[in-house]
């Protein structure tokens, strides 16, 4: 009889307020041949995964045998009796799926992922090769994955720069008895040592049914699958109990000096502790002290090594976490003309200030803000949701431990991330490892003493497009660009969801969809090889006013793609069945998107603020209520008065020349040419001038006076904040000053809201702000994801800092930042042929000329501190703003207190008051 548990399991932590914790429910049970089965279902999507754990890694090899167990990883997929050859991955691709798999020290993991309707095959396939490959072995295909095995260590280490001391760390940290001293990849003498007779045994001893847990995830009924798992799975025969390696903690009485060259340029500095084992106590404070010290430009070793310094190039810190226990590993890349004595004694001299204060709480706060944002998200995909039901299984025996692994790190303190510090950064027990380069020129010191003075700026000029006419009415810009052979080519079609009926929002965009799902000659998989074999990207992008068709291929096929771009946009098949599957699978992700709390803020922001009878209120993709009720004569209608050759222009920029473009275009669409006056050139002086693109007459926001809505996600952990302020189209003579303004306040990492909310108080993962400039509608949002506990205190920073800069304090050193910012932004946009076109139809669909970047980057260094100062207030309109806070009501209505906020609206996900008409009704 199968032993069974049923569960729910808490990945995220409640908030210290006390909100009850989101739920992930599973099923755990075992079956009579010992083997751990685990059932999750996510009924969001149609999709499946499975996820199995063999505990068998490196640690369990033999002596003379290292690296079996990553080469047994590639065997597993070299075919058995039922399912020869490469079948298991053809099977699975012909299906939508694929697969993959890991091995470490401690364990191996297979992963395969599909829609739904594959499930059963990858329970096969897996079922089978667990059954028969052993049986199935051969020679031929261990000689093969040797070589595939012994190329993989040269590529992924010997041949990276400090790869092969990489290596060495393992061996100078652990006696040759210990089941860590070998790397997970192995030696080459090992390898070539690997007998046939080794592998079958290596299989029969470890890849048994009571040695692996298998995880199925997604979409699926338990009635059907649980016994299909019970006949694939359950009646294969128990293993022998397999024999894993053990061992107890090890100590460094000693600091272990060693020196090595490699093929590098910088010297690089690594010391090693050993430290608590994976899920032990003291191994999330070793984390959190790993990031305090190596993680990013606020990190303690890298202002006092790089910033302060200047000794180095780049610094990290990481608690190497494993089973049997860990090594916490700090390097630095040093100047080549460092002292390295200097690097050491300084490098020391952090880590002896750590050990004896240990973190601040703003630094300690930060980290656990950057943890938690990282484990919360990481659950969102369910290929990591099932492998961490694995691990969780694997290490704490029990999958219920998403809870406990957040809460290690949430529980930490600055006095106990101090105290295990100070037992495991540990002067006299450590390796102190140095890689100096091959070759060290000699005068180094003298020859970078001074830094050099800045070189002459080059200076930066766009070339503007040859202006093209195929036929009479179709207008083409071209650059020619020979050094890669890729074209780009991108149809720009003025038209986008805001001429929507608002009953029917999400028409545009569906339609857009369409187009590359099957032609009159093709279906829409035959169209998504033909891309596939040209080497092409097509990708088609509907906005709010505009949609792009957007092309890249390589050189030598640009017209059989330009032929099949032709078909998408003259002959889409619009056929009944494909038209089923795209709007079931939109209508999928926007539920979805109901429980990201980011979509949501976006879509209630945007409606709130705008309005429902603002085309700017209403979602691009639509909503579940519109989309629902959409037909596909709806879309062969959107279709017919949209894609049209009097709203287009191609801008093409690639290896090719004007006579090809041409030929190319007219033999493609003289059809679709054939009638009716093209709006962007009225006439074939071309050459000359070039008519504005029309822009919609827009209303203004309905918006007036602030406003602060809040959706309730009860089990929230985290506030979603945006802000919404009116703002300027991007034809505004005051553009390049109000994007200065935005890059000091949000826009970058060093901005003010950033540097306050995350580096100072450690709030949140991040917080920024932008204005949004199209043809006809502009506005200004800002925000941050903060903690629950948080909200109050992050919005009043949000509050001070829109006050300070309102009241002009705007410095000489913020504005230069800004300006040479936004001069390279300008500049790196038209890195490559995609930057390229994408900054030229920019300009196109706001009706600016292409003499307008000559003019930006004259203007740019012009913006004084002055100016913006002068610009702030109205650049800035909080008094007609808008505050969106998504997350758990009641403990947000407690933070607002004291604040200085009108009384919170409450709103649903759909951007709705719980009692107002549907947006189907909008007017």
């Amino acid at each position: 009889m199968k032993k069974s548990w049923v569960s729910a399991i808490a990945f995220l932590l409640a908030a210290a307020t006390g909100a009850s914790a989101q739920q992930v429910s599973f099923e755990r049970y075992e079956l009579p041949n010992g083997m751990m089965v685990i059932l999750h279902e996510d009924h969001s999507l149609p999709v499946a995964t499975i996820n199995t754990w063999f505990y068998v890694g490196s640690k369990d090899e033999q002596p003379g045998r290292s690296g079996f167990a990553h080469l047994f990883e590639h065997l597993m997929f070299m075919g058995t009796r039922r399912v020869p050859g490469n079948d298991f991955d053809v099977l699975m691709e012909r299906g939508g799926g694929w697969n993959n798999a890991s091995t470490s020290e401690d364990r191996t993991n297979y992963y395969s992922f599909g829609p739904s309707s594959l499930l059963p095959t990858l329970l096969w396939l897996d079922a089978d090769r667990l059954e028969d490959l052993g049986k199935e072995m051969t020679q031929e295909k261990l000689d093969k994955q040797r070589e595939v095995v012994r190329n993989e260590r040269r590529q992924t280490s010997e041949m990276q720069p400090y790869g092969k001391t990489d290596l060495k760390i393992g061996e100078l940290m652990y006696p040759p008895d210990h089941p860590y001293h070998h790397t997970v990849i192995g030696s080459h003498e090992d390898l070539e040592a690997a007998t046939l007779q080794d592998v079958k045994d290596f299989f029969a001893r470890y890849y048994v049914p009571n040695n692996a847990c298998l995880v199925v995830a997604g979409n699926f009924d338990p009635k059907e699958i649980k016994p299909l798992i019970d006949k694939l799975f359950g009646t294969l025969p128990r293993g022998a109990a397999p024999l894993h390696k053990t061992a107890g903690p090890v100590t460094l009485d000693e600091v272990r000096r060693v020196t090595y060259t490699d093929r590098v340029q910088y010297p690089r500095l690594s010391l090693v502790y050993h430290s608590p084992a994976q899920f032990k106590p003291g191994d999330a404070e070793m984390d959190l002290a790993a990031a305090i010290l190596g993680a990013g430009k606020s990190s303690r070793l890298y202002r006092r090594l790089v910033i302060e310094e200047k000794l180095a190039t780049d610094v990290s810190a990481s608690q190497l976490s494993a089973y049997l226990g860990s090594l916490f590993l700090v390097q630095i890349t040093a100047l080549p003309a460092a002292p390295r004595e200097r690097v050491e004694q300084v490098t020391e001299e952090v880590l002896a200030d750590f050990v004896l204060h240990g973190p601040t709480p703003a630094e300690l706060q930060r980290q656990q803000t950057a943890i938690e944002y990282e484990k919360v998200t990481e659950m969102e995909s369910l290929m990591n949701r099932a492998d961490k039901l694995n691990e969780y299984q694997f290490h704490l025996g029990d999958p219920n431990g998403f809870e406990r692994d957040l809460g290690r790190y949430r529980n930490a303190t600055v006095a106990t991330v101090r105290d295990w510090a100070s037992r495991i950064i540990a002067p006299n027990g450590r390796l102190v490892m140095w890689v100096l380069p091959e070759k060290q020129a000699v005068d180094l010191i003298a020859a970078r003493d001074n830094r050099p003075a800045p070189a002459a700026d080059r200076g930066f000029s766009a070339q503007p497009p040859q202006r093209l006419l195929i036929g009479k009415r179709l207008g083409v810009q071209f650059w020619p660009r020979t050094q890669l052979p890729l074209v780009h080519v991108s149809l720009m079609i003025r038209g986008g969801a805001t001429r929507d009926d608002p009953a029917k929002a999400g028409l545009t965009y569906l339609m857009a969809n369409m187009l590359d799902e099957g032609t009159g000659s093709l279906s829409a998989v035959e169209f998504a090889e033909a891309l596939e074999e040209l080497g092409a990207d097509l990708t088609i992008s509907p906005g709010q006013e505009f949609i792009h068709i957007d092309l890249t291929v390589l050189k030598r096929n640009f017209q059989k793609a330009m032929d099949l771009v032709g078909e998408t946009i003259l002959h889409p098949a619009f056929d009944e069945k494909e038209w089923e599957r795209v709007k079931r699978l939109h209508l999928d992700s926007l539920r979805q998107a109901e429980d990201r709390a980011s979509s949501v803020a976006t879509r209630v922001g945007l409606r709130a603020f705008f309005g429902d009878a603002h085309p700017y209120g209403r979602p691009v993709e639509g909503t579940i209520e519109t989309v629902e009720k959409l037909t596909l004569d709806d879309v062969r209608r959107c279709y017919a008065r949209t894609i049209l050759p009097a709203a287009a222009m191609f801008f093409v920029a690639g290896d090719v020349a004007e006579t090809d473009v041409l030929k190319s275009l007219d033999a493609t669409f003289s059809e679709w040419n054939a009638t009716g006056e093209n709006d962007f050139f009225p006439d074939a002086k071309i050459e000359t001038s070039m008519k504005a693109a029309p822009t919609l007459t827009m209303p203004p926001p309905a918006n007036k006076a602030l406003r602060v809505v809040v959706v309730d996600k009860p089990d929230a952990v985290q506030t979603v904040i945006r802000f919404y302020m009116p703002g300027i189209t991007y034809g505004s003579p005051e553009r390049l000053r109000y994007e200065a303004i935005s890059t000091i306040l949000g826009g970058s990492f060093t901005s003010r809201l950033n540097q306050n909310l995350r580096e100072d108080k450690g709030y949140t993962y991040g917080a920024r702000s932008g204005f949004t400039m199209g043809p006809s509608v502009g506005y200004l949002s800002a925000g941050a994801d903060v903690q629950a506990k948080h909200t109050g205190a992050a919005l009043r920073e949000f509050l001070a800092e829109f006050k300070k800069i309102r009241g002009g304090d705007i410095t000489p050193e913020e504005a230069s930042k800004a300006r040479e910012t936004n001069r390279m932004e300008l500049v790196q946009g038209f890195e490559g042929l995609e930057g390229l076109v994408g900054t030229a139809r920019l300009l196109e669909q706001n009706g600016l000329p292409f003499s307008t970047i000559s003019d930006d980057l004259s203007a740019i260094p012009k913006i004084t501190e002055g100016e913006l100062n002068a610009l702030t207030s109205k650049a800035i309109q909080f008094e007609s703003g808008l505050i969106v806070l998504i997350g758990n009501k009641k403990l947000i209505e407690e933070q607002l207190k004291g604040l200085e906020l009108p009384p919170p609206e409450e709103l649903t996900v759909q951007g709705e008051s719980p009692r107002s008409p549907s947006l189907d009704g909008a007017p």
